[in-house]
């Protein structure tokens, strides 16, 4: 794959890992993640595939994330896994940033 479109799908990836967070941060608000997910579920399998497709180091960090995804939708229990996947969102996007910068 030309190092374009990969710059390109890095920069998408970031974006929607961007928007992953915003979802679970929106979700940290009572009854708002039943309509965050709506949007953070399919990005989460988006991001896998971008990061399938360009091998930038980040895919077991997105498997863990569409788990917690998942989970997010706990009640209560919810919380912590939101916050787990901000967390992972974040460590993803740091990974992500660092390669673009090479």
């Amino acid at each position: 794959m030309r190092s374009d479109t990969i710059r390109l799908l890095n920069l998408l990836q970031i974006l929607s890992e961007v928007a992953i967070a915003v979802g679970y941060l929106l979700g940290l608000i009572p009854f708002v993640y039943a309509w965050s997910c709506a949007w953070v579920i399919p990005l989460v399998f988006v991001n896998l595939v971008f990061a399938i497709l360009t091998g930038n180091g980040t895919t077991l960090k997105t498997i863990i994330n569409i788990a917690l995804a998942f989970l997010s939708l706990i009640p209560l229990l919810g919380y912590v896994f939101r916050f787990g996947g901000i967390v992972v969102s974040g460590l993803n996007m740091r990974e992500l940033s660092k390669r673009r910068n090479n």
